[in-house]
C-alpha cells in the first residue's frame, strides 16, 4: 500500500518501512501519484521554464538574453528586451511496490514571469513559481470498508529581483522570494455495515508563509580572456526561510454531521540552497553546461507548535548533478532568410540526484532522468518552448519502498517586444 502514516503524524515519527511491509497483505489497493509526496513539502521543482527543463535545469551559468532565468537572478541584467513568459506542465507518475502498481496524470499551471532591462546595465524581474508539489492518493478496500488517504497542494513563491553588471565580466543579482502555500492531508474511512453511512474524515491543513533571499553571480571569463569563448561560471545561494505555519485539523466522525475543528499557529522551516554551474560554447550556436545543487532538509519541518524543533526524521540532504547541451535558436535580425526548422533551438539534458525523502531513516532515494526540448521562433524575438523529461526514482531497498517512473511535459510561451524603451529624437528636433 502506497501510504505513509506521516499523514497523522506531522513530526514523522511513525515507522514507515514497517507500515509498508504490513500493508502488502491488504485486499485491494488503488493509488495515484508518488507516495513520496506524502513526506515533508512534497516533490521539488528545479525550474519553471520549459526551455531550461529541456537541458535538465542547467542554467546557473547561462548568459542567454532570450529567456527569464528563474535559477540565477544575476542573469536578469543580460536581457536586452522586456519579456513575458507563462508555463503549463503535465506529469505522469507510476509507482511500483511488489505486486502493487499505481498511476496518476496531473496538469497544472507551472508559473509566469516578467523581466525587462533598466537603465543600461540593470535588469528587473518578477514572477510566480511553484517550488514543491504534493499530489497523491491511495485507497484501500477490504472487508471492513474503504479507507482513502490523500495529499494535495505545495509550496510556491512570488519573487522580485534586480540585477546589475558593474563591469563587463561580472553580473550580480538578488531576489526576494515570498514563500506561501497550502498542504492538505486527508484520511477518510467509510465503514461497510450493509447500510448507507457518512464516511469518517480526518483532515489536516498547513498554511505556510515566509521570506527568503536569493543571491547570484555570473563571471564571463571571455570578457577577460577572449580565447575563452563563452566560458562562464555562475553560482546562487538561497537563504533558509523561517515559516509561519498554521495547522488546521478537522475531524468528522462516521455517522455524524458534527465537525470538530482545531486551528493552531506554529513554526516551520524551509532549508537554504546552493547552486554552482559552469558553461561554455562551441561553434556559433552550441552551449553546454554542468550544474550541481545541494540542499539539506534534515533541519526543515512543515509544522511545529514551538519554535524549538529538531527537523523531520523522514527528510535528509539532497544533491543534484545535471548536464545539458543546447543548439541556440536563431532570432532577431539574424533569422532573415533562414528556414523555420534551421532557426529552431534544440536541447538535451541528463541529471542524477539523491532526493531528500527518507522512507526509512537509513534509506535514501535516488533519481535519474533524461530530458529533451525544442524552441520554435514565433517572430523576431518571441518563441514557443516545449520539453519532455523521463526518469526513475529508486530507493535503496525496493522491497519496502516504492520505485517511481515519471514522465513530464512542459510548455511555455515567451513574448518579447521593445517595451519601456524611450523614443529617440532626431538631432534637428
Amino acid at each position: 500500500m502506497f501510504i505513509y502514516p506521516k499523514i497523522l503524524s506531522p513530526v514523522g515519527k511513525a515507522a514507515i518501512a514497517l507500515f509498508l511491509v504490513a500493508t502488502l497483505c491488504s485486499a485491494d489497493l488503488f493509488a495515484q501519484g508518488s507516495p513520496y509526496d506524502f513526506i515533508g513539502f512534497g516533490d521539488q521543482i528545479v525550474t519553471q521554464s520549459a526551455r531550461l527543463e529541456g537541458v535538465a535545469g542547467t542554467a546557473v551559468a547561462s548568459t542567454e538574453s532570450r529567456t527569464i532565468n528563474d535559477e540565477n537572478p544575476a542573469a536578469f541584467s543580460m536581457m536586452t528586451r522586456a519579456r513575458i513568459e507563462a508555463q503549463l506542465g503535465f506529469a505522469f507518475i507510476r509507482s511500483d511496490l511488489a505486486s502493487n502498481q499505481n498511476a496518476q496524470h496531473v496538469i497544472k499551471f507551472a508559473g509566469a514571469s516578467f523581466a525587462t532591462p533598466l537603465w543600461g546595465n540593470f535588469g528587473f524581474a518578477l514572477g510566480f513559481a511553484p517550488i514543491t508539489n504534493a499530489d497523491a492518493q491511495t485507497q484501500q478496500v477490504d472487508s471492513l470498508g474503504t479507507s482513502t488517504y490523500k495529499r494535495e497542494g505545495g509550496l510556491s513563491q512570488f519573487y522580485l529581483g534586480l540585477s546589475a553588471r558593474p563591469v563587463s565580466a561580472i553580473n550580480i543579482g538578488a531576489r526576494a522570494d515570498f514563500l506561501f502555500g497550502n498542504i492538505r492531508t486527508i484520511s477518510q474511512a467509510d465503514v461497510s455495515q450493509g447500510v448507507e453511512t457518512v464516511p469518517g474524515l480526518f483532515q489536516r491543513e498547513y498554511s505556510l508563509s515566509g521570506v527568503r533571499g536569493t543571491f547570484g553571480f555570473l563571471l564571463t571569463l571571455d570578457s577577460l580572456v577572449p580565447n575563452l569563448k563563452g566560458l562562464t561560471i555562475g553560482g546562487t545561494f538561497s537563504t533558509g526561510a523561517s515559516l509561519t505555519s498554521k495547522q488546521r485539523t478537522i475531524v468528522t466522525p462516521a455517522n455524524s454531521l458534527l465537525d470538530s475543528t482545531i486551528e493552531t499557529v506554529g513554526y516551520g522551516s524551509y532549508p537554504s540552497q546552493i547552486r554552482l554551474g559552469i558553461a561554455t560554447r562551441f561553434g556559433d550556436r552550441y552551449r553546454i553546461e554542468a550544474d550541481i545543487m545541494g540542499q539539506d532538509f534534515s533541519n526543515s519541518l512543515l509544522y511545529s507548535p514551538t519554535s524549538s524543533f529538531s527537523g523531520d526524521p523522514n527528510l535528509g540532504s539532497s544533491n543534484r548533478y545535471s548536464i545539458g547541451v543546447e543548439r541556440l535558436p536563431i532570432m532577431g535580425d539574424q533569422s532573415k532568410g533562414i528556414g523555420f526548422w534551421e532557426r529552431a533551438g534544440l536541447r538535451l539534458g541528463a541529471s542524477y540526484a539523491t532526493l531528500p525523502f527518507r522512507p526509512d531513516t537509513k534509506m535514501t532515494v535516488n533519481e535519474m532522468s533524461f530530458s529533451a526540448g525544442i524552441g520554435l521562433p514565433l517572430n523576431a524575438e518571441s518563441a514557443f518552448d516545449f520539453a519532455l523529461s523521463i526518469g526513475v526514482r529508486t530507493p535503496q531497498n525496493t522491497a519496502i519502498a516504492p520505485k517511481d517512473l515519471f514522465f513530464k511535459m512542459r510548455a511555455s510561451i515567451s513574448l518579447s517586444e521593445k517595451w519601456f524603451v524611450p523614443l529617440r529624437k532626431d538631432d534637428d528636433e
